[in-house]
């Protein structure tokens, strides 16, 4: 299970499917079903087709699906092959309430870096080819403007699931489609320039800890309406076209 914060209601659940030895499995034309039920309760089962989502294009993926978890607690999660027998369950705990904020909740209004700070676009992220767009403005700026927003929070240089630098990648793919929204990048830790960083928890970047965002993980999208609601958010994974959906 690839997600850390799932919560009662309408949830996007993230499956890998991996052999034995650590190897990932699926693509495209491998059709599988995912399956959840409360563990206690087998015969409250939902079952819907996974949606497979790259990763790394051609390369490393894993299914996604839409559930809507009626009540929290750990929840098992059943992948069904097309042919075959289906695999071993796995669980999932499910929270009262989600530790990030969810959709339908105010965006989280804190201050992020951007270009007008001391020592340039080097200083606050670790996207190699990063575009300046995304740090033109400061996160709660963004949120304040009335003008719908997008925030990235990944790390492209210290992520611990290989997913920070393709997910910027998509949402950079998107962002000249939409020239008239914001787009924000907000790097997961802070002082990266320092000789001695390490990417720990006392590195986090303020904006992700609990007095901002509260994020369990790496990376995030989420899209902000013009009034500051959070209108979609997705954890680990996306393809552009889950975002091109969320913007309209």
């Amino acid at each position: 299970i690839a997600n850390a914060d799932v919560g009662v209601g309408p949830s996007r659940l993230n499956v890998a499917v991996a052999e034995a030895d650590g190897g990932r499995l699926g693509s495209p034309q491998d059709i599988i079903a995912i399956e959840v039920a409360p563990a206690d309760q087998p015969e409250m089962r939902q079952r819907t087709t996974g949606v497979f989502t790259w990763i790394i294009e051609d390369a490393i993926g894993l299914y996604r699906a839409e559930f809507d978890f009626s009540r929290p607690g750990p929840w098992t999660v059943t992948v069904v092959p097309e042919v075959g027998r289906p695999l071993a369950p796995s669980t999932v705990v499910v929270y009262e309430e989600t530790i990030a904020p969810n959709v339908g909740e105010l965006a989280p209004l804190v201050p992020t870096p951007t270009l007008e700070d001391p020592g340039g676009l080097e200083a606050i992220t670790t996207d190699p080819e990063p575009d300046p767009r995304f740090y033109q403005m400061s996160l709660d700026q963004a949120v304040r403007s009335g003008t719908p927003t997008v925030v990235v929070f990944s790390t492209p240089a210290f992520c611990r699931t290989a997913t920070c630098g393709p997910m910027l990648e998509q949402t950079k793919e998107v962002a000249g489609d939409y020239p008239d929204l914001n787009f924000v990048h907000v790097e997961i830790y802070t002082g990266f320039t320092d000789p001695n960083f390490v990417p720990d928890g006392a590195h986090l970047a303020p904006a992700v800890t609990a007095s901002g965002w509260s994020l369990p993980s790496e990376p995030w999208v989420f899209v902000v309406d013009g009034r500051g609601v959070i209108t979609h958010r997705f954890e680990g994974v996306m393809d552009s076209t889950e975002l091109r959906s969320a913007l309209g």
